[in-house]
């Protein structure tokens, strides 16, 4: 089995801890290696043998894999020129090269830092104005304080329907107090935890991981300057810190995965810390590779309970973006994710939707509004049908919109579900309901959804602001 189309995957867990655990520079070692596999005692001859230079190739060759490009360059925190074929985000003054929470942070004299006084309640970022990237390698020096949290943002998407400056996607880990975390692959807003530090996974086609190596992580003191590196090639994700690797991830997940997108840092919630970003280089690598899809999972591979259970696994959070979509025939239609919104569907809509995906069908109309038989249109097209009938805003009670969102709470990729009304102005009311407790939306941004959706009815959107303040309380 080869895991990497960079260097070969070495199957051996022993093998694996040995190569992991070389701190010693070869001047230390050297002398014992060369020692190794001598002539017998009293033997003045200084010819190394064959053992030894086996176990020096050996090492040798370890230590160029565990350490790559960071031999005979200057210490991490020292200011150093752009690396050949790369560009620095640290140029010009701070609003010059990045965008987003600018007050979080500053830039003086090559140094990005950012500080927070513990009164963060929301993870905030700020995104590099380069290009978006696809196959890349990042290297970055960093200082975090004790209790400091940030992390290194790629591949990402501002996302502003989910907040101010908002990011979501991959994310390297900069957590020096959790060895377990710090150097690790999480995604933002996404399926999180994607690869522990000191773990091999791969997340097969249908977002599952697999852990296929592990040992212990590696520590990293605090309040010092240590050198994070980030390769991706295709869906081979790989993280170091000062040399030593510390992720390696195979994404297979065709709906969960990303393979172009900006660069960012953040600075976390929790208590007051300080961060600081040098040296911060990126080099394109061209062409692009497509994904490897074709990677094995051992057999005796350990399935990775995701964070939040089972339930979770594969799945992004409701936070989907909101987007125009097409149904014959049928007006005001938007999809987010797993879920069309819309108003009254016709029968080739209704076949269309289920060409796509979709498993039931949720109605707002009221009975008075109907000349014909919706539960038996739905029902011949072969889809579940449900119905939370209003007609306006006096009968949008609070028990019909959590019946309606707990019916979009079940959607997911394999059960996609249809929400309409007659020309989605209910709908709209619905949805920013919806958007704020389960897509962690804020308000604001859920009412702006809700009138692109089809919301009209100043009264519905009261009805629907007070059901979400009272539940945000």
């Amino acid at each position: 089995m080869n895991l990497s189309p960079e260097a070969p995957f070495d199957r051996s867990r022993q093998t694996y801890r040995r190569a992991r655990a070389l701190p010693l520079s070869i001047s230390r070692i050297l002398p014992t290696i060369l020692a190794a596999g001598g002539e017998p005692s009293g033997s003045t001859s200084p010819k190394p043998q064959p053992m030894a230079l086996a176990l020096l190739a050996t090492f040798l060759l370890t230590a160029s894999q565990l350490s790559p490009a960071f031999a005979n360059e200057p210490a991490a925190g020292t200011p150093r020129e752009v690396p050949a074929g790369s560009e620095s985000l640290l140029e010009g003054s701070l609003a010059d090269s990045w965008e987003g929470s600018l007050d979080d942070w500053t830039l003086e004299d090559g140094v990005l830092t950012g500080t927070t006084d513990g009164s963060v309640k929301v993870n905030r970022f700020i995104t590099s104005k380069t290009a978006p990237i696809e196959d890349f390698e990042l290297e970055v020096d960093v200082w975090v304080s004790a209790r400091g949290n940030s992390g290194i943002q790629y591949r990402s998407e501002v996302r502003e329907d989910l907040g101010p400056n908002v990011m979501v996607g991959y994310q390297c880990d900069v957590v020096a107090a959790t060895p377990k975390y710090n150097g690790m692959l999480y995604e933002e807003r996404g399926r999180r935890i994607l690869c522990h530090t000191a773990e091999k996974v791969v997340t097969d086609a249908d977002g599952q991981g697999w852990v296929v190596e592990s040992t212990e992580p590696p520590k990293f003191a605090p309040e010092t300057w240590h050198r994070y590196k980030v390769r991706v090639v295709g869906n081979h994700h790989q993280h170091w810190i000062d040399g030593q690797k510390t992720a390696e991830h195979f994404d297979l997940d065709p709906n969960g995965r990303s393979l172009s997108g900006r660069i960012g840092v953040q600075v976390h919630v929790g208590p007051p810390m300080e961060i600081r970003y040098r040296n911060f280089f990126v080099k394109r690598l061209t062409p692009t590779t497509s994904p490897n899809d074709s990677v094995e999972i051992p057999g005796d591979a350990e399935k990775i309970v995701p964070q939040g259970g089972w339930k979770n696994a594969g799945k992004r959070d409701a936070n989907h973006k909101l987007e125009k979509a097409e149904l014959p025939g049928t007006r005001n239609v938007h999809r987010a994710g797993p879920i069309w919104l819309a108003g009254q569907p016709t029968a080739e809509a209704l076949a269309a939707a289920k060409k796509a995906g979709v498993k039931r069908v949720i109605t707002l109309r009221s009975e008075r509004e109907l000349d014909f038989d919706d539960e038996a249109l739905v029902k011949n097209a072969g889809l579940e049908f449900h119905a939370v009938r209003f007609g306006g805003h006096q009968q949008l009670t609070d028990e019909k919109i959590h019946a309606v969102c707990q019916l979009l709470q079940a959607a997911d990729p394999d059960n996609q579900a249809l929400l309409h009304c007659a020309s989605a102005n209910r709908v709209g009311a619905i949805w920013i309901a919806y958007r704020v407790l389960d897509g962690r939306q804020t308000l604001k941004n859920a009412i702006k959804e809700g009138k692109q959706v089809g919301l009209l009815d100043p009264d519905l959107q009261k009805a629907a602001v007070e059901y979400v303040q009272q539940r945000k309380r």
